[in-house]
């Protein structure tokens, strides 16, 4: 490879590097685990058989938008989509026992966030959490990893590569 062709890879791999955006992909990141997880304690308060679809759907939907906006090459996108990730199921299980219980006393969600210690609402991210939902969580960060870093050509992956070897 000549000089010529080095400083095309090593103009490539900035111009990559510098599309990156990591505080974009962290702020839609919250949202989209926020809007995720009510979504998906809406979903399992109602329909109780889908519980680990919409988990997965958790995964799916902040690996989408972190990478959409983020357009992440870098590791640390990946690991900020799996802690979102992981997050919103949790808080999805919180949900999935807070609805319930504000209908049929008729108060809203908030109302039954006040009436209650932090312990039992932390409790309430664990409970009824068995094997086979684990495993949905386990696909869930996987589908988020996969989906919030940015997909690279062989040459961008090259170019990248060369530029890191440089430094």
């Amino acid at each position: 490879m000549n000089q010529e062709e080095r400083q095309q890879n090593y103009d490539l791999a900035e111009k990559l590097l510098s599309e990156q955006n990591f505080s974009a992909a962290v702020i839609v990141g919250a949202v989209a685990t926020v809007i995720a997880a009510a979504i998906y304690g809406i979903t399992t308060a109602i329909w109780d058989f889908s519980y680990g679809f919409a988990a997965a759907g958790i995964g799916i939907v902040v690996g989408i938008s972190m990478g959409y906006l983020g357009r992440g090459i870098k590791m640390k996108f990946a690991v900020a989509a799996s802690v979102y990730t992981i997050a919103g199921c949790l808080l999805g299980n919180v949900f999935r026992v807070v609805i319930p219980q504000g209908r049929g006393n008729v108060i809203s969600l908030l109302d039954v966030f006040r009436s209650n210690e932090l312990s039992v609402i932390a409790g309430w991210s664990v409970s009824n959490v068995s094997f086979i939902d684990l495993v949905f969580w386990f696909l869930a960060v996987f589908a988020a990893v996969f989906l919030a870093r940015r997909p690279l050509s062989r040459s961008d992956r090259l170019a990248i590569g060369m530029f890191e070897m440089k430094d």
